[in-house]
């Protein structure tokens, strides 16, 4: 958490100076898929809160990485790991990073494929002829924490790790590709037979709950997680204003957002 405390004590430096709706044309944020939820609403509390606008763009963390590293003008990138964000910081594109909140991978499935817990997630997802949804890694954060989680289960049970690895059917959602039908495209994939099963985050179990009833989303066990942690990057070209942004996004009231969305918060000492 000291990066975290570092990064409040420098929004509340910049809070202490900062005139009222300085920031005329407001803020740009740009966000992972997951996040669009929480951070519409961040951005609608703050623009309450401080009467300053956030335009808001989300897709895959390593993509938004992308398009600033090539030039678009962002003030706030929240990423759904920590990798992304540093690498702004590493690169001298942000000036501060911090860990925000933290997440968990569950099992999406069909009634009819999925486990009755999730003591038997990883027998469900080895069970003969199995196809299983995963995002891309290095593009998508949940691509990599899925290649991890295979790791991981390959220490639980030796040699399943290749087995997963092989049934793996790489879903992606590039920029310019057709919408989902269903919404969603791993529902969308889970729908026309292309896979079996999905690895998803499980701060989506609202949504997906809202798009298809019937779907089955279970918690990995204790012994296969594997930590999601969000991260948070402030441009060097943003204004006081952005420090403003990162230090709701860490506040109590942010931390009660992420929480709603189903995120794990981080840096809020009292939820209640």
């Amino acid at each position: 958490m000291r990066l975290a405390s570092m990064l409040l004590a420098a929004a509340l430096s910049a809070a202490m100076a900062l005139p009222v709706a300085a920031q005329q044309d407001g803020l740009v944020l740009y966000g992972a898929g997951s996040l669009r939820e929480a951070m519409t609403e961040m951005a609608a509390h703050f623009a309450r809160e401080r009467g300053i606008a956030v335009h808001t763009q989300f897709g895959a963390s390593g993509r938004m990485r992308e398009r600033i590293e090539a030039g678009d003008k962002v003030d706030v990138f929240t990423s759904a790991d920590i990798g992304h964000a540093r690498k702004l910081v590493a690169e001298g594109r942000a000036s501060v990073m911090a860990m925000f909140a933290r997440n968990d991978l569950c099992l999406l499935a069909p009634p009819t494929r999925a486990p009755a817990d999730r003591g038997g997630v990883l027998q469900a997802l080895l069970a003969d002829g199995v196809r299983i949804g995963v995002s891309p890694a290095k593009i998508d954060p949940l691509g990599d924490y899925t290649v991890e989680l295979f790791e991981v289960a390959d220490k639980a049970r030796p040699g399943s790790g290749k087995v997963l690895r092989d049934r793996a059917v790489v879903l992606d959602n590039p920029p310019g590709a057709p919408p989902a039908l269903s919404g969603d495209y791993y529902l969308d994939a889970l729908r026309d037979g292309r896979v079996d099963l999905a690895i998803v985050y499980c701060s989506g179990k609202a949504r997906y709950a809202k798009l298809d009833a019937a779907l089955v989303m279970v918690d990995f066990p204790p012994e296969l997680a594997v930590g999601p942690q969000y991260g948070l990057a402030v441009m060097k070209t943003a204004g006081p204003e952005a420090m403003l942004l990162a230090l709701t996004i860490l506040s109590p009231a942010g931390q009660k957002i992420l929480a709603a969305s189903g995120f794990k918060p981080v840096a809020s000492p009292d939820m209640r």
